[in-house]
């Protein structure tokens, strides 16, 4: 439903599924995360990820496709999206009595990704491990998606400036464990177009 609205969503939302994967995949070496980034929590991942944005489903095209910066009012109004994806999955989850562990997940990240580590991010302010860890792992791989594709708005940007950028924001709006291992597989990200 998103690509058939934006094209280049669905491309967002397969370059970032495979980031987070990776990103995962390099997390679990780290022995702070070798017992709970197992291989369910990464093929939970793979599914979960691509449902991140389906709130914006509800978002009109006024605001989602919009050329431009969004006004306050209108940023407002995108960052309705992450309640939207929350209740239409817990909602598909008890309808259906649906038991699949990477709906839950995916309701996370739905809902969390735009926390950020120190606590200013939204919807709630949950900061620091208070986010869960899928959404922090989504978080980074999110916004070095965004901070790299072109989009009507703006020029994409080079890997090494998108890495700046996530680096100067460490302990801020990215986990620095998740920054650490983002530098370790940097290659590996980058592969993906």
């Amino acid at each position: 439903m998103s690509e058939g609205r934006d094209p280049e969503t669905g491309k967002h939302l397969e370059r970032s599924r495979d980031y987070a994967v990776i990103l995962a995949r390099q997390l679990s070496t780290h022995q702070k995360f070798k017992k709970v980034i197992t291989r369910d929590f990464l093929d939970n991942l793979y599914y979960a990820a691509t449902l991140h944005d389906i709130g914006k489903v509800a978002i009109p095209d006024t605001v989602l496709l919009k050329n431009g910066k969004l006004t306050d009012v209108e940023f407002d109004e995108m960052k309705q999206h992450v309640f939207t994806g929350q209740i239409v999955l817990r909602e598909t989850i008890e309808k259906y009595h649906l038991t699949e562990s990477f709906l839950e997940m995916g309701m996370n990240i739905c809902a969390y990704h735009h926390e950020k580590f120190n606590g200013k991010g939204y919807p709630e302010g949950l900061g620091g491990e208070e986010i869960p860890l899928e959404a922090r792992i989504f978080a980074l791989c999110d916004a070095y998606d965004a901070i790299r594709a072109k989009r009507s708005y703006k020029e994409g940007l080079s890997h090494l400036e998108a890495m700046k950028r996530i680096v100067a924001d460490k302990n801020q709006h990215f986990d620095p464990d998740v920054v650490e291992a983002f530098l370790e597989c940097e290659k590996k990200l980058l592969a993906i177009t």
